[in-house]
């Protein structure tokens, strides 16, 4: 089965099945690191940059933006 073949079928999963794999993926990734890729590094130049020509949010609000995101 293909990694695309596995995305595929995620949003198919219950909840918890969900929590499940979640769980499993990061016990598996604990101790690996992984290589940012150049355009990774990139947009988080231009998101640093953004945040310094244009103001940022505290934690706190942008708690509460994310959280009004998902609504049903």
């Amino acid at each position: 089965m293909s990694t695309s073949d596995i995305l595929e079928e995620l949003p198919k999963l219950s909840a918890a099945e969900l929590e499940s794999i979640y769980r499993r993926a990061v016990e598996l990734h604990q101790g690996q690191t992984v290589e940012a890729s150049p355009e990774l590094l990139a947009a988080i130049d231009e998101g640093d940059k953004s945040a310094a020509d244009e103001g940022s949010v505290s934690l706190e609000e942008a708690r509460r933006i994310v959280a009004s995101w998902n609504t049903k």
